[in-house]
């Protein structure tokens, strides 16, 4: 496949979205928070009060882009309210590092994820404005490659700069900056190269007008069987895929693994999984993304499992070949999972109400993960091993695989 413009300056935006994933969400922001919470409130109080600001931001991002969604749609302002929601993102990042107080850390970096991933509804939905169907899954999955090299420059530039500074506290503050920077600049392609076409016909909106959109939305969303299905199956496996990428850490600290250890391996998943991401998208060209989709479950199926026989392993070595491969196994399957199922869902949306739709994907993909803590949380409380939870989790990988099978897709589509 040979991109286009428009497909390359779309492309482009993922290395920086990527960039904040990796540097804020994932690594420095809950350090930071940690460490600014210390002596105010224990460990477990900082712990859930993060994992509340973080399902908070969630539940708000949900509705914003559903409400702006409607009016995005109808006036055919996705980019613009991606544009937005990047700006804002971005900068409430960069003033991360010039916080110190965990309250105001909170309220900061409350706007910042709420903002990105509201973005990522509009991102989503972009993909059908510089694409046909046939292109969807190779384009999709390029995108999150390229994500992962976006993701693995500035971190490896972070790295550099905390062995220099040798102080974690700055560390992150740099973290900030550079992750802002990073995502403004990733964004300029999208918004110079990134045409949408106009409505037929300008519609009149009020600023109320997006609640009733929201409403109208979710109804449209699930009267339609195949989008119900597809939501449900996506939310049963993805939840599971968050899961695992949530209680890595976790579990690498009851291992006794090092934090430069970890640092390294974050690094190698990135590595891995630019080439294992555009290589889901070649097999997809030529077997079908829901095959594909498929395989990835099938790894997921054998990571939890292999977190099951992490528990059985008597040495400290053991149990970290055990995490290595578990993590070698998440960097091979993690992007193509998410890239060809976004590509799934863009064969089942309307292109005129593609933000609307996309917000829903996102809230049941991005935004929630529920079903995997829940288990973790009751497994641990029974047999006080949170890595039996983990195996469970082959359950929702299975029947969420079972109800993709069911899903209908439009006649012509290789799926």
């Amino acid at each position: 496949m040979k991109l286009d413009k428009a497909q390359w300056c779309w492309l482009l935006y993922d290395p920086g979205n990527a960039a904040y994933a990796l540097l804020v969400r994932a690594v420095f922001a809950p350090l930071f928070f940690m460490y600014c919470a210390r002596g105010v409130c224990s460990e477990s109080q900082a712990t859930a009060s993060w994992g509340l600001l973080c399902s908070g931001a969630g539940i708000f991002a949900g509705v914003c882009s559903l409400y702006f969604g409607a009016l995005a749609d109808a006036r055919s302002r996705r980019k613009s309210a991606l544009l937005t929601a990047t700006v804002l993102g971005a900068a409430a990042a960069a003033s991360l590092a010039l916080v110190s107080d965990y309250r105001a850390v909170m309220i900061v970096y409350f706007i910042s994820l709420a903002a990105y991933m509201a973005g990522n509804s509009f991102y989503d939905s972009l993909l059908i404005s510089v694409a046909r169907p046939s292109e969807y899954s190779l384009l999709s999955t390029f995108a999150y490659g390229f994500g992962y090299l976006g993701g693995l420059l500035p971190f490896l530039g972070i790295l550099a700069a905390g062995f220099a500074l040798g102080d974690k506290i700055i560390t992150a503050r740099v973290a900030f900056v550079l992750a802002a920077v990073w995502w403004m600049l990733f964004a300029i392609p999208l918004a110079a190269g990134v045409r949408e076409v106009p409505p037929a016909e300008k519609a009149s909106l009020r600023w109320y007008d997006g609640f009733s959109g929201l409403w109208k939305t979710l109804k449209e969303v699930f009267a339609n069987s195949n989008t119900r299905l597809f939501l449900i199956a996506y939310f049963l496996y993805i939840d599971g895929v968050s899961t695992i990428l949530m209680m890595a850490a976790p579990i690498s600290v009851e291992i006794g693994m090092s934090e430069q250890l970890l640092m390294l391996t974050i690094l190698g998943l990135q590595v891995i999984g630019f080439p294992a991401t555009i290589a889901f998208g070649k097999l997809a060209s030529r077997f079908g993304a829901r095959r594909m989709v498929y395989a990835a479950l099938v790894i997921y199926v054998m990571t939890a499992s292999l977190i099951g026989v992490l528990t059985l392993c008597r040495s400290a070595e053991a149990k970290l070949v055990c995490f290595l491969t578990a993590a070698f196994l998440i960097a091979l399957a993690q992007g193509g999972i998410q890239s060809l199922s976004r590509s799934l869902f863009g064969l089942l949306v309307p292109e005129e109400k593609a933000a609307e739709f996309f917000s829903v994907y996102n809230i049941f993909g991005k935004f929630t993960t529920i079903l995997g803590p829940v288990l973790i949380y009751l497994v641990s409380m029974i047999w006080q091993r949170s890595e039996y939870g983990i195996v469970l989790l082959i359950i929702p990988f299975t029947v969420g695989g079972f109800m993709l099978s069911k899903v209908k897709f439009p006649d012509g589509e290789k799926v």
